[in-house]
C-alpha cells in the first residue's frame, strides 16, 4: 500500500496546524513573560523608593518624639516656674496687707 503525496499532505496537516499553533501560542508566552518581568522589574524599584521613604519618615518620626519629649520637659519647667511665682504674688500681697495694717494702725 503506497501513499499518494495528496494522501501525505492531508495526514500531516493537522500535525503541521497544531505545532504552528503551540509556537505561536509559546511565543505569545515569551512576550507575556517579557512583560511581566518589567512589572516585577518596575514594582521592585517602586518598592525600594518607597522603602526609602518609610526610613526617612521613621527617622522624622523618631527625631519629633524627642521634640516632643524636650517640649514636654521645658512646659513642666515653665508651669513650676508659674508655681514658684504665684506662691511669690501671695507672699507679697500677704506682706502688703500686713504693711496696710501697721500703716493704718499708726
Amino acid at each position: 500500500m503506497r501513499y499518494h503525496p495528496h494522501q501525505m499532505r492531508a495526514t500531516y496537516w493537522p500535525l503541521t496546524v497544531i505545532i504552528l499553533l503551540a509556537l505561536a501560542g509559546c511565543s505569545g508566552l515569551k512576550s507575556e513573560n517579557e512583560k511581566l518581568k518589567e512589572e516585577i522589574v518596575d514594582v521592585s524599584a517602586e518598592n525600594e523608593k518607597l522603602r526609602k521613604e518609610l526610613n526617612t519618615l521613621k527617622a522624622d518620626n523618631s527625631k519629633m518624639h524627642m521634640r516632643v519629649a524636650q517640649l514636654h520637659m521645658e512646659i513642666a519647667a515653665l508651669y513650676q516656674e508659674i508655681q514658684n511665682m504665684q506662691k511669690d504674688l501671695d507672699t507679697l500681697k500677704t506682706q502688703l496687707k500686713g504693711g496696710d495694717k501697721r500703716n493704718k494702725k499708726t
